[in-house]
Formats: C-alpha cells, sequence, structure tokens
C-alpha cells in the first residue's frame, strides 16, 4: 500500500515547510518583542505598538541612495503650461 510519493507531493510538502518555518520565524519574532517590551514599555499602549510593529525592519542606508526624487505636485513642476498655448 506504500506508494512511493509524486513531484506533487514533494513540492507541497516544501511549501507546508516554508510556511511552517515562516510562521515560527514570526512567532519568535513577535515573543522576543514582547519579551524586551514588558520590562521597558512605559504603559500598555506603547507595548501593544512595539508589538504590533514586530514585523518592521530599521531602514538601512542604501535605502536613502536608492530613493527616486519625485515631486509633491507634479502639475506645478510640469513645464508645459496650458495656459501659454
Amino acid at each position: 500500500m506504500n506508494k512511493p510519493l509524486s513531484q506533487e507531493d514533494v513540492a507541497a510538502m516544501e511549501g507546508q515547510l516554508r510556511d511552517s518555518v515562516e510562521e515560527d520565524r514570526k512567532y519568535w519574532r513577535v515573543n522576543n518583542v514582547k519579551c524586551d517590551a514588558i520590562y521597558s514599555a512605559k504603559n500598555y499602549e506603547e507595548f501593544a505598538d512595539r508589538v504590533a510593529a514586530a514585523h518592521l525592519q530599521p531602514l538601512q542606508r542604501s535605502d536613502y541612495k536608492n530613493k527616486t526624487p519625485k515631486s509633491w505636485n507634479q502639475y506645478a513642476t510640469n513645464t508645459k503650461n496650458s495656459y501659454n498655448e
């Protein structure tokens, strides 16, 4: 009754393993933030905010370098003015 695993079965097990590993990482990341915040947070709101932001990563220097300059008002910086046509 034991038949070999198909390629789809192996792929499904790999997907389940990846999901389980990611869930485990998330659990421990949140748990570490909770353990730190339980002693250093001044009130429950700060504790809850820190736990809610546990998934965020700090910005790296390269994040600032890769920023593309954008104008806030693209219509005001447009060189073609509709009134002068």
